[in-house]
């Protein structure tokens, strides 16, 4: 886990936790290629959430929405509930910075990591175009250990963006980090993990 979550610099952290008990190993190996492919499926994740809550878009660096399992590198278009960025027509980015995955018989991991960063639309603008500074990281994690299936989110580094060129861009990211900051996106990334959990509790 220390290797997967960034360290804990400055500003806020958020850890949010799952798990679900099956009765023997296979059932917990067939659970684990469910959950993973929701996982990776970022488009579905404000129907896995099942509260109202962000809606992710898998888009490559034209703007141009993907429709198929998350890689190493995409971008994701992110539509939060509240005040949208105003130079972004309303919407936060992030990039998949990292993507991991072992597989060593009864524990497997699964894992990706979201960075903060600029607009791909708009190469000439390079602020980054998220309520939260370049810094912070979302990861979430998925791991099997013999019958269990655990779920992580970990938010680290969670610091408001207000170093961008344009004020109401700055006072916008203000608001909306600081409420994040002190808990007002805990709701959304709970549920999130508890709607993964979820998904995979009627395996058989």
């Amino acid at each position: 886990m220390k290797n997967i979550i960034p360290t804990q610099k400055e500003g806020n952290q958020l850890d949010c936790f799952e798990s679900v008990e099956f009765s023997n190993t296979h059932i917990a190996n067939q659970a684990f290629i469910k959950a993973a492919y929701n996982l990776l499926s970022i488009n579905d994740w404000h129907k896995v959430a099942e509260v109202p809550a962000a809606v992710f878009q898998l888009v490559d660096s034209d703007g141009s929405s993907l429709e198929r399992p998350l890689q190493l590198h995409d971008y994701i278009r992110i539509d939060i509930p509240g005040p949208g960025l105003p130079r972004t027509k309303g919407y936060d980015w992030v990039n998949v910075v990292n993507l991991e995955s072992k597989n060593m018989n009864e524990y497997k991991i699964l894992s990706i990591s979201l960075k903060p960063c600029p607009d791909p639309t708009q190469p000439d603008n390079k602020d980054t175009a998220h309520f939260f500074e370049g810094i912070a990281t979302s990861t979430l994690i998925l791991e099997q250990r013999t019958n269990s299936l655990l779920f992580q989110y970990a938010g680290r580094n969670e610091i408001p963006n207000t170093e961008n060129h344009k004020i109401i861009d700055n006072i916008r990211n203000f608001i909306v980090g600081a409420g994040a900051a002190i808990g007002a996106s805990y709701p959304q990334w709970k549920a999130l993990i508890k709607g993964f959990a979820n998904q995979v509790k009627d395996v058989d």
